[in-house]
């Protein structure tokens, strides 16, 4: 039986992508997909302190958030430490990877899932395991600015992998990061399968990811979570409740404002309900959500 809530720790940390990786022309691509010295040790300390926070708070949380790029590749070892401290899964976007085995230039943009083998005090596994999850689709912006690094068109390895996770007490859930979110295959993949969608994002156009995120609450029929960076804000919870003020679990808006909040979504009554057990605190399920018709198309030439 799953948790009645599910307590999520959301962390915007203030990387900044102008600094944090910089084309010094020099030709070498490889130092100019890697964070710079700096933003990196800052990177550290702020994660560092808002874990900290976390760790603090009476209720801890059962996951935590951070966002896509946000973490240097060696932290990630130190981040095990801290799931397993805090008995939570963190889930925390990675530096790019450089794929030595490519024959050209190419990066690839993953996220770490670590599951430490305590969770809320509960035994589940003998030992800590990671699982990494990679992105899809690079966005626009980001495939350009790899292909004009000085001396090097660094390409995009795809990761065409859909991951779900389940848990016992803490129901089904997806990770898929940034521009993936608007991947349409992927979202009827989710399709019945997940109580709760997490989004690690670096991105600008925050408004458009608030949209969707309440659109594909009602169409998946789940809790969103948008864990963007606090460079330019827009982190976000939402879930399908009847009353749309309730809708809005936790949204943050602006532009560099690093934050750390702990959250709560609903959980076995959103479980319940995708069964038709009809919660009547939760919207309707949307059509298709559980009897698929098989549809035709039809086109005509007028």
């Amino acid at each position: 039986m799953v948790n009645d809530r599910l307590h999520i720790g959301v962390i915007q940390t203030s990387l900044n992508v102008d600094a944090a990786w910089v084309d010094d022309g020099t030709g070498n691509w490889q130092d100019c997909v890697r964070m710079s010295t700096i933003e990196e040790r800052r990177a550290k300390k702020e994660i560092r302190h808002y874990l900290s926070s976390l760790r603090g708070l009476e209720r801890r949380p059962d996951i935590v958030l951070l966002p896509e790029l946000s973490v240097p590749l060696g932290f990630v070892a130190k981040l095990k430490v801290a799931a397993e401290n805090l008995e939570a899964i963190i889930i925390a976007g990675l530096d790019y990877k450089i794929e030595t085995g490519e024959v050209s230039p190419t990066v690839s943009n993953e996220a770490v899932v670590i599951v430490p083998r305590r969770l809320g005090g509960k035994q589940i596994a003998r030992r800590t395991q990671i699982r990494r999850v990679g992105k899809t689709y690079p966005a626009p912006t980001e495939e350009k600015k790899l292909q004009a690094i000085t001396g090097a068109s660094v390409a995009f390895l795809a990761h065409p992998t859909v991951w779900i996770f389940e848990s016992s007490d803490l129901g089904k859930f997806a990770v898929a990061i940034c521009y993936d979110f608007i991947d349409l295959d992927r979202i009827v993949m989710y399709r019945n399968k997940i109580q709760t969608l997490f989004i690690l994002a670096y991105n600008k156009d925050t408004t458009s990811f608030n949209h969707l995120a309440e659109a594909l609450s009602r169409m998946l029929f789940c809790n969103v979570v948008v864990c963007n960076c606090g460079q330019f804000g827009g982190s976000l919870a939402v879930s399908p409740f009847r009353e749309p003020y309730l809708r809005s679990i936790y949204r943050h808006a602006g532009q560099r404002l690093p934050n750390a909040q702990l959250i709560q979504l609903p959980l076995a009554a959103l479980a319940a309900h995708q069964q038709d057990e009809n919660e009547k605190e939760f919207k309707s399920l949307p059509p298709g959500f559980k009897d698929i018709k098989a549809l035709s198309q039809k086109t005509e030439i007028i």
